[in-house]
Parts: C-alpha cells; structure tokens; sequence
C-alpha cells in the first residue's frame, strides 16, 4: 500500500534549477522512505531472507543519488501547465526512483559490479548476507523485481483520472522496454552501435521517459509532448557520455566507483568506440580492456592515452548534443518557469562530477 502525503513543493514562488532539485529530492525521499519501510513489514511474514533482500533494496535507493530523474518529471509537469509539487508528480518521481533501483540492482550483477554509489551493490550485500553466491544472485534479481513492482504500484496510486494514469504506466513499460533493449545492444558488445545503445538503456529512463510522464501529469497537448521528446533524444546521449567520460577520468570520491573499473570490467563506451581503428589504443586495450587482472599500469597507460585520443572526441560530441538539446528547448512551447528549470537541467548535466 502507498501511504504518507508528499512533501510538497512550494509552488507559489519562483525558485531556481537548484532550489527544484533540494526540494524534489527531499520529497521524494520521504516517500521513497515510506513506501520502503512498508514494503520491509509486508514481507516480514516471508522470514528474515526476504527481509534482508528489501532491506539491501532500502540501502540502495536511500544511498545517495542525486534525483535527477523526478526533477525532470517535476519541471516537464510544470513546463507544460502542471502542479510541479503535486502528489502524482511526487509518486512518479519516487517510481522513476524504483525503476532505476531495479535497473541498477540487475546491470550490477550482469556486470559483476560489486560497488554502486559508493557502497556495496546489492547482491555484493546479499552474498554477505546469506553467505553464499548464487543465493545472494538470486535474491538480488528478485529485490531489483521487487523494485519494478514497487514502482508500478506507486503509479498506480497517483491520484488522476483513470485514463491518465493508464497513459503514465504505458509510458513506464516504454521505458521499461526500451533500456531491455538497449542492454541487449551492450550485450552484443558492438561499438558502432554506442549511441543508440546510449539512447536506448539510457536516455530513455533518463530523460525522455521522465519528461514524458511529467508532460502525462499534466495533460500536455501535442506539440508540447513532441517538442519535449525533440529536446530528451540528444540531452539522454549526452548524459550518457557524460558518465562514461566520469567511470574513465572521473574522481572516485564522487563516483563512487573504483578508478578504472570501466576498462576492467570492458564496458563499451564512447571512448571506447572513439579508439575504433587506432592502432595504439587496440593494442593497449588488448593488456587492461575487460582484463580484471590487469595491472594498474597497463590500466593507467590505456586511461592516458584515451585521454589523449578519445577524451576530446567524446567531449566535443557531448558538447554537440548539449547546444542540439538547448536549441531544441529555445523554440519549445512551454511555460517559462518550467522552461528555465529545463535549462538549468541542461547545465547541471554538462557540468555534473558524479
């Protein structure tokens, strides 16, 4: 069950890119709080395994991170003649919240990830916790299921008329569908294939897909909805080149990932791709890329010449698709103050360190 009342928004003062993301974060939190701790009591009768693996979920949401996605929901609700601090526009922020958790608990395991903002992943927890491997695999899958549902159940809780919340959750299985997809893409592992992989598995739960339930919320027309999917397909790319340049040259203080785990676990990023055909760079890949042996300095030497070869195409690409999102914006037909909260969010991506 969903219970608690939101922590509302004041919406009855301009406030800046900043004041909407401490606001929409403390909201959301709050919410996330309550739905997570009712989740923990609904299956205390299951035993303390399943206890444990809603309580490793619990420490996953509540570890940090820094909300972007319902900030997004927030402005594009506001953006398009919506209440930014709604109820509904709270409990969608919180489901992107548990949508991302299940995403996140999964690609950790498929990716042998044993850290995730800064702390244990989930099934790093649940094998210390059940004291064996494959059990603490299997509750892990089942905590990042347990998520997905949570998430449906908090939209379906959004108080609107039926058929709007039956648009929002076909935007959620959209969204769902299209990151099963992009991870499918990484899964094959082809590197010319990046940014539509990008686009797919990140864009869309990143961007697009909060954008789109935020304009849902708010009953936007056509073309509000079109100009916002216009301005979400590059600023979801250039999100994600942003964290692959951070997982490559990044501080792990502020990642909260080790240094060069990228190139240890061979993730297939855009820099990656940017050394297609570069004779140093495949030779130096051959030593440290997807090696999870190889020695810090073979690590340190593929990492500096990427800097060298890779770091400015990627930038300059990110740069590209920042001003493309940004010129998109400048035309949409959308309220002013969620417009502008829409442009610091394009600020705050280019600039963000985690």
């Amino acid at each position: 069950m969903i219970t608690g009342h939101a922590q509302s928004l004041p919406s009855g003062r301009q406030g800046s890119f900043t004041d909407l993301v401490a606001e929409t974060r403390r909201a959301v939190e709050a919410r996330l709080d309550t739905i997570l701790a009712e989740a923990i009591d609904a299956v205390r009768p299951c035993g303390a395994d399943s206890v444990a693996a809603i309580d490793a979920l619990r420490a996953l949401c509540m570890r940090g991170g820094k909300r972007f996605r319902p900030v997004l929901v927030a402005a594009a609700a506001e953006a398009c003649g919506g209440d930014h601090a709604s109820e509904s526009v709270i409990l969608a922020g919180a489901a992107i919240e548990l949508l991302q958790a299940y995403l996140l608990i999964h690609d950790d395991w498929m990716d042998g990830d044993d850290v995730r903002r800064g702390g244990p992943s989930v099934h790093a927890m649940l094998r210390s916790t059940y004291g064996d491997v494959h059990h603490g695999d299997a509750g892990a899958i089942l905590a990042g299921d347990f998520a997905s549902a949570l998430a449906q159940q908090a939209l379906l809780a959004m108080p609107l008329a039926p058929e709007r919340v039956i648009e929002a959750g076909q935007a959620y299985v959209r969204i769902q569908r299209e990151v099963i997809s992009g991870q499918l893409i990484d899964l094959r592992g082809e590197v010319h294939q990046v940014e539509s992989m990008h686009d797919l598995k990140t864009g869309s739960y990143t961007v697009r897909g909060p954008l789109s339930i935020g304009a849902i919320l708010a009953g936007a027309g056509v073309e509000q909805r079109a100009s916002l999917d216009r301005f979400a397909a590059p600023l979801g790319v250039a999100f994600q080149l942003r964290d692959d340049l951070l997982g490559t040259f990044g501080d792990p203080r502020a990642t909260g990932k080790p240094a060069g785990n990228d190139i240890r676990r061979g993730k297939r990023t855009a820099l990656v791709a940017a050394l297609e055909g570069d004779a140093a760079g495949v030779r130096l890949m051959s030593r440290a890329f997807g090696q999870e042996k190889a020695s810090d300095a073979d690590v340190e030497a593929l990492v500096g010449h990427m800097g060298v070869v890779a770091r400015p195409v990627v930038e300059a690409r990110l740069a590209e698709l920042l001003s493309q999102a940004e010129r998109e914006l400048a035309s949409a037909p959308l309220l002013p103050r969620g417009k502008s909260w829409l442009q610091g969010a394009v600020k705050a991506l280019g600039e963000r360190d985690s």
